[in-house]
């Protein structure tokens, strides 16, 4: 058995869920049974969704440590060949706990090494530029870095693969009609909302389509639902069932940085990217420096003058068709859609070797 300790709420989104959401479907297609172990019922109904077999700690998401003693409790009982976590709260006092128990796992984002973990995953694109084997916790630590181990959802995996077959690129229209705004599952500061704001205000972009994208953790749905209302040209879509036909239906995205940029890619849709935390820095900054998406700004840095930014970029990418088609095609080129299998085919050999 496989275990995944990961967590989803209003306060982190569910990123780390999804992306350990697709290593679980990937492990499972390859006959392992899989656990998820979370903190609290908030990401519950997101794994019952997906029929996914789970146990609740009861616990604060944020003191892991705390957890220990339920952890392993349910341990003793389960006794799982390898556990793969997924947050930004493990410790290594955590992790050094769990690895004394078995093979452990850990999907990293911040590079805080080094890890006492058997194998870490930095699927970011920076992730293989980082020195991990230089600050490696033993020797016989693995890595498993770079784009090559993006772990994107099944559907962007078969449209990846499907390209990659059959040399289909993104259809990039001569006229840019539909925008897709993407800001994360909670976006606690409701940067959808001041994003409309500012595009609807523009002479040169109120008239596009927005396709917004709201996650089950956003807070200011109704603030969204309002401006759909007042606008016929803004469409909120929420708890999405078939992304990749909805970014497959636009024809520029408006992104935040993080695991959705991999889907953006997957496509090839020109992708206008801006950051709001600070770990998102390298990331968007590495997306910029190799060529593979327009900058819009840093919510940290530049605050509410970000947006003017974002609508000034939007403008550029409308404006260009050469420039969108630039972004599509370098885009596509970055993931491959076998990162959940080449991560899968990793933990399981881990596994076999208990």
């Amino acid at each position: 058995m496989i275990w995944i300790r990961a967590d989803a709420n209003k306060e982190i989104g569910s990123g780390h869920m999804m992306r350990c959401l697709s290593v679980a479907a990937a492990l499972e297609k390859r006959g392992e049974q899989v656990l998820f172990v979370v903190a609290d019922e908030e990401a519950t109904q997101l794994l019952a969704q997906r029929e996914q077999v789970y146990h609740v700690l009861h616990s604060d998401y944020r003191d892991m440590e705390a957890e220990l003693p339920k952890l392993r409790e349910l341990f003793m009982q389960e006794k799982p060949d390898v556990i793969l976590v997924d947050s930004y709260f493990a410790t290594n006092r955590y992790l050094e706990q769990l690895s004394a128990w078995t093979k452990t796992a850990y999907m990293d984002d911040l590079f805080r090494v080094p890890y006492p973990v058997d194998m870490v995953i930095n699927y970011n694109i920076y992730g293989d530029l980082l020195p991990y084997q230089e600050q490696a916790h033993s020797r016989n630590q693995a890595f498993l870095l770079g784009c090559s181990y993006v772990p994107l959802r099944e559907e962007f995996q078969n449209i990846a693969l499907r390209k990659e077959a059959e040399q289909v690129p993104h259809h990039v229209r001569e006229q840019v009609q539909n925008v897709l705004i993407t800001t994360g599952g909670s976006d606690k500061y409701n940067l959808a909302g001041q994003i409309l704001g500012a595009v609807l205000a523009e002479e040169k972009t109120k008239a596009l389509q927005y396709h917004v994208v709201s996650g089950a953790f956003n807070s200011h749905l109704p603030e969204l639902q309002k401006l759909a209302a007042e606008h016929e040209n803004v469409h909120i879509h929420i708890n999405v069932t078939n992304m990749s036909e909805l970014i497959q239906s636009c024809d520029v995205a408006i992104s935040a940085a993080g695991s959705t940029m991999y889907e953006l890619c997957a496509v090839g849709v020109p992708t206008l990217c801006f950051s709001f935390v600070d770990n998102q820095e390298k990331m968007v900054q590495t997306f910029v420096d190799k060529g593979v998406v327009h900058f819009g700004g840093d919510y940290v840095r530049d605050g509410e003058e970000m947006f003017a930014g974002l609508v000034t970029k939007l403008c550029e990418l409308i404006s260009s068709k050469e420039l969108r088609q630039t972004y599509s095609t370098k885009a596509r080129s970055l993931v491959d859609g076998k990162g959940a299998e080449r991560i899968a085919e990793t933990i399981q050999k881990m596994a076999e070797g208990n």
